[in-house]
Protein backbone atom coordinates (compact mmCIF):
# COMPACT_ATOMS: atom_id res chain seq x y z
CA UNK A 1 0.00 0.00 0.00
CA UNK A 2 2.89 2.34 0.70
CA UNK A 3 4.13 1.84 -2.84
CA UNK A 4 0.87 3.37 -4.17
CA UNK A 5 1.48 6.59 -2.24
CA UNK A 6 5.13 6.65 -3.31
CA UNK A 7 4.10 6.31 -6.98
CA UNK A 8 1.49 9.08 -6.57
CA UNK A 9 4.06 11.40 -4.93
CA UNK A 10 6.64 10.66 -7.68
CA UNK A 11 4.05 11.37 -10.39
CA UNK A 12 3.09 14.67 -8.76
CA UNK A 13 6.73 15.74 -8.51
CA UNK A 14 7.35 14.75 -12.15
CA UNK A 15 4.35 16.76 -13.35
CA UNK A 16 5.46 19.77 -11.27
CA UNK A 17 8.92 19.69 -12.88
CA UNK A 18 7.56 19.12 -16.40
CA UNK A 19 4.64 21.60 -16.47
CA UNK A 20 4.84 25.07 -14.95
CA UNK A 21 1.08 25.42 -14.46
CA UNK A 22 1.08 22.33 -12.23
CA UNK A 23 3.63 23.84 -9.79
CA UNK A 24 0.96 25.86 -7.97
CA UNK A 25 -0.94 22.63 -7.30
CA UNK A 26 2.00 20.62 -5.97
CA UNK A 27 1.86 21.63 -2.31
CA UNK A 28 -1.89 21.09 -1.75
CA UNK A 29 -1.93 17.84 -3.74
CA UNK A 30 1.10 16.42 -1.88
CA UNK A 31 -0.43 17.49 1.44
CA UNK A 32 -3.64 15.62 0.61
CA UNK A 33 -1.74 12.50 -0.52
CA UNK A 34 0.34 12.48 2.67
CA UNK A 35 -2.78 12.99 4.83
CA UNK A 36 -4.59 10.11 3.12
CA UNK A 37 -1.48 7.93 3.54
CA UNK A 38 -1.22 8.70 7.26
CA UNK A 39 -4.93 8.08 7.79
CA UNK A 40 -4.68 4.74 5.98
CA UNK A 41 -1.60 3.75 8.00
CA UNK A 42 -3.36 4.58 11.29
CA UNK A 43 -6.46 2.65 10.24
CA UNK A 44 -4.39 -0.41 9.35
CA UNK A 45 -2.44 -0.15 12.60
CA UNK A 46 -5.63 -0.02 14.71
CA UNK A 47 -7.23 -2.87 12.77
CA UNK A 48 -4.19 -5.15 13.19
CA UNK A 49 -4.10 -4.64 16.97
CA UNK A 50 -7.65 -5.90 17.43
CA UNK A 51 -8.02 -9.65 17.60
CA UNK A 52 -10.93 -11.06 15.57
CA UNK A 53 -13.87 -12.02 17.79
CA UNK A 54 -14.00 -15.60 16.48
CA UNK A 55 -10.32 -16.23 17.29
CA UNK A 56 -9.86 -17.76 20.73
CA UNK A 57 -7.69 -15.71 23.05
CA UNK A 58 -4.59 -17.44 24.40
CA UNK A 59 -5.16 -18.40 28.02
CA UNK A 60 -2.76 -16.92 30.51
CA UNK A 61 -0.56 -19.00 32.73
CA UNK A 62 -2.44 -20.22 35.76
CA UNK A 63 -2.01 -17.46 38.33
CA UNK A 64 -3.49 -19.34 41.27
CA UNK A 65 0.03 -20.62 41.97
CA UNK A 66 1.10 -17.00 42.51
CA UNK A 67 -0.78 -15.34 45.31
CA UNK A 68 0.19 -13.03 48.13
CA UNK A 69 0.68 -16.15 50.29
CA UNK A 70 3.59 -17.51 48.21
CA UNK A 71 5.33 -14.18 47.45
CA UNK A 72 7.20 -12.77 50.44
CA UNK A 73 9.08 -9.56 51.09
CA UNK A 74 12.18 -9.40 53.28
CA UNK A 75 14.87 -6.92 54.33
CA UNK A 76 12.57 -4.02 53.44
CA UNK A 77 14.01 -0.57 54.17
CA UNK A 78 12.87 2.98 53.55
CA UNK A 79 15.45 5.75 53.26
CA UNK A 80 14.55 9.43 52.91
CA UNK A 81 14.77 10.65 49.31
CA UNK A 82 15.83 14.00 47.90
CA UNK A 83 12.55 15.62 48.88
CA UNK A 84 10.86 15.44 52.27
CA UNK A 85 7.90 13.58 50.78
CA UNK A 86 9.78 10.76 48.99
CA UNK A 87 11.43 7.61 50.26
CA UNK A 88 13.61 5.06 48.48
CA UNK A 89 12.24 1.58 49.19
CA UNK A 90 14.61 -1.39 48.88
CA UNK A 91 14.38 -5.04 49.83
CA UNK A 92 14.03 -8.56 48.48
CA UNK A 93 11.13 -10.46 46.99
CA UNK A 94 10.95 -14.25 47.13
CA UNK A 95 8.80 -16.33 44.79
CA UNK A 96 7.58 -19.36 46.72
CA UNK A 97 5.22 -20.42 43.91
CA UNK A 98 5.60 -23.04 41.22
CA UNK A 99 5.71 -20.70 38.19
CA UNK A 100 8.03 -17.78 37.34
CA UNK A 101 6.83 -14.36 38.47
CA UNK A 102 6.77 -11.41 36.03
CA UNK A 103 5.62 -8.45 38.13
CA UNK A 104 3.62 -7.34 41.16
CA UNK A 105 2.33 -4.23 42.87
CA UNK A 106 4.11 -3.18 46.05
CA UNK A 107 1.84 -1.41 48.55
CA UNK A 108 3.55 0.94 51.01
CA UNK A 109 1.74 2.40 54.02
CA UNK A 110 3.46 5.11 56.08
CA UNK A 111 2.31 5.59 59.67
CA UNK A 112 3.49 7.88 62.45
CA UNK A 113 3.71 5.97 65.73
CA UNK A 114 4.73 8.21 68.64
CA UNK A 115 4.13 6.66 72.07
CA UNK A 116 2.92 3.39 70.53
CA UNK A 117 -0.23 4.81 68.94
CA UNK A 118 -0.11 4.81 65.17
CA UNK A 119 -1.85 7.12 62.76
CA UNK A 120 -1.73 6.50 59.02
CA UNK A 121 0.00 9.34 57.21
CA UNK A 122 -0.09 8.14 53.60
CA UNK A 123 -0.22 5.28 51.09
CA UNK A 124 1.55 4.65 47.82
CA UNK A 125 2.01 1.73 45.47
CA UNK A 126 4.50 0.87 42.75
CA UNK A 127 4.60 -1.59 39.89
CA UNK A 128 7.66 -3.79 40.32
CA UNK A 129 8.75 -5.63 37.18
CA UNK A 130 11.14 -8.34 38.25
CA UNK A 131 11.31 -11.84 36.83
CA UNK A 132 11.79 -14.21 39.72
CA UNK A 133 11.98 -17.96 39.20
CA UNK A 134 10.22 -20.33 41.62
CA UNK A 135 11.95 -20.59 45.01
CA UNK A 136 14.38 -17.77 44.19
CA UNK A 137 14.79 -14.18 45.42
CA UNK A 138 15.56 -10.88 43.73
CA UNK A 139 16.47 -7.41 44.95
CA UNK A 140 13.89 -4.69 44.40
CA UNK A 141 14.13 -0.92 44.53
CA UNK A 142 11.56 1.83 43.96
CA UNK A 143 10.40 5.18 45.30
CA UNK A 144 7.31 5.96 47.34
CA UNK A 145 5.90 9.48 47.56
CA UNK A 146 3.60 10.72 50.32
CA UNK A 147 2.31 14.22 49.50
CA UNK A 148 1.52 16.38 52.49
CA UNK A 149 3.86 14.77 55.02
CA UNK A 150 6.12 17.81 54.82
CA UNK A 151 3.38 19.83 56.54
CA UNK A 152 3.32 17.65 59.68
CA UNK A 153 6.71 16.31 60.77
CA UNK A 154 7.01 12.59 61.49
CA UNK A 155 8.29 11.67 64.93
CA UNK A 156 8.30 7.86 64.68
CA UNK A 157 7.70 6.71 61.10
CA UNK A 158 6.70 3.10 60.47
CA UNK A 159 6.38 1.47 57.06
CA UNK A 160 4.17 -1.50 56.23
CA UNK A 161 4.54 -3.39 52.94
CA UNK A 162 2.27 -5.68 50.98
CA UNK A 163 2.02 -7.35 47.58
CA UNK A 164 -0.93 -7.64 45.20
CA UNK A 165 -1.68 -8.14 41.51
CA UNK A 166 1.03 -10.74 41.10
CA UNK A 167 1.53 -11.76 37.48
CA UNK A 168 3.14 -14.92 36.20
CA UNK A 169 5.40 -15.00 33.15
CA UNK A 170 3.33 -15.57 30.00
CA UNK A 171 4.56 -18.33 27.76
Amino acid sequence: MIWAFAVAAAAILYLALRFRRFQSWVEPVLTIVVAIGLAAALLIWFMEDRAPSDTPVMPEVETSALSADVVTLSEMQAVAGQTRTSFRITGQVTNGGTVPMQSFRLDVVLSDCPDGTCREVGRDDALIVSRVLPNESADISTFAVFPGIDLTPLTAPRFDYGVREIRAVRR
